[in-house]
């Protein structure tokens, strides 16, 4: 993981005198992520992700579902009996 980039303290600040009372306004210090950061975010949110065969399978499950060929309750009984079952099944084979 990268390392935060900051800026110098005394960039983009602006003091505004008035009477009685001083405002020092200063810009955020912000962390912005590196192309790796990125790149690592993504992979990590694509290992969560089932594969494309089966993201084809769960989404023509919600297709039925909302087409009322079957009901929500049912549909998602079947896409959580599927994801267990190929959890167990993948944990056993390793």
């Amino acid at each position: 993981m990268a390392t935060k980039q900051r800026k110098p303290a005394g960039a983009g600040g602006t003091t505004v005198n008035l009477p009685g009372v001083t405002a020092e306004f200063h810009r955020p210090d912000h962390y912005i992520p590196t192309r790796d950061d990125l790149t690592g975010a993504a992979e990590t949110v694509r290992g969560y992700l089932p594969s494309g065969q089966m993201m084809a399978f769960y989404g023509g499950l919600g297709a039925l579902a909302v087409l009322s060929v079957i009901d929500w309750p049912v549909a998602a009984v079947i896409g959580v009996g599927v994801a267990v079952a190929q959890r167990a099944g993948s944990a056993a084979s390793t």
